[in-house]
């Protein structure tokens, strides 16, 4: 009986702490996979770069895309698109969608001259869950919308400043949009976004 006891007892520790390093190590993996985490975000920061976008990048007096170009990216016909105006590189243009409503698209370049404050963006962008940011179809290239105007801004950690893409609707004396037709709107300046980068890739 003593020697059954000392068995049981026995094998009771050994139970106990087997338990015991069983938490330890869960709690041990939990650990290196949240370093993981944090490292993977940290690392995917800098894309790989699948061309040069100087030229996409740099200031100019004239429109990043002609009319015709920005009809290509869209999808319609020439006629559809028209140059509103352009001030110092600041484009607009006005497109009549095939569902005959028209909407003013712009294409800018904001002047920021920082590449620090294009990673803040990002960073700022990857950790706000109301933030919608993504990768461009380049895979070299984020794309941060702004929640509440819905413009684009084109963010290279290897370029200082950003492009901007906006759209404004305003027909006081026509109906509101439909649910379909602002998704079109806005994924059209998705569209132009990634034609951008394709047109100017070197």
């Amino acid at each position: 009986m003593k020697v059954s006891n000392i068995t049981i007892a026995f094998l009771g520790v050994l139970l106990i702490v087997a338990c015991g390093n069983t938490g330890k190590k869960e709690k041990s993996t939990t650990e290196v996979f949240g370093a993981d985490v944090k490292l993977e975000a940290t690392s995917t920061m800098d894309l790989e770069q699948k061309g040069d976008y100087t030229q996409l990048y740099t200031p100019s007096g004239g429109c990043k895309l002609t009319t015709t170009q920005l009809a290509k990216a869209l999808g319609y016909s020439d006629n559809q698109v028209e140059e509103q105006s352009n001030y110092q590189g600041n484009c607009w243009y006005k497109v009549t969608h095939p569902g005959n409503f028209t909407v003013n698209y712009g294409i800018s370049l904001e002047k920021w001259g920082d590449k620090n404050i294009v990673e803040d963006q990002i960073k700022n962008g990857l950790k706000n869950e109301m933030v919608d940011i993504s990768i461009s179809e380049s895979g070299d290239t984020y794309i941060k919308r702004h929640p509440v105007q819905g413009f684009l801004l084109l963010l290279n950690t290897n370029y200082g400043n950003p492009i901007k893409i906006s759209y404004t609707y305003l027909n006081t004396r026509g109906p509101k949009l439909t649910d379909s037709q602002r998704e079109e709107q806005k994924q059209n300046t998705y569209k132009i976004a990634n034609y951008l980068i394709d047109h100017y890739k070197n």
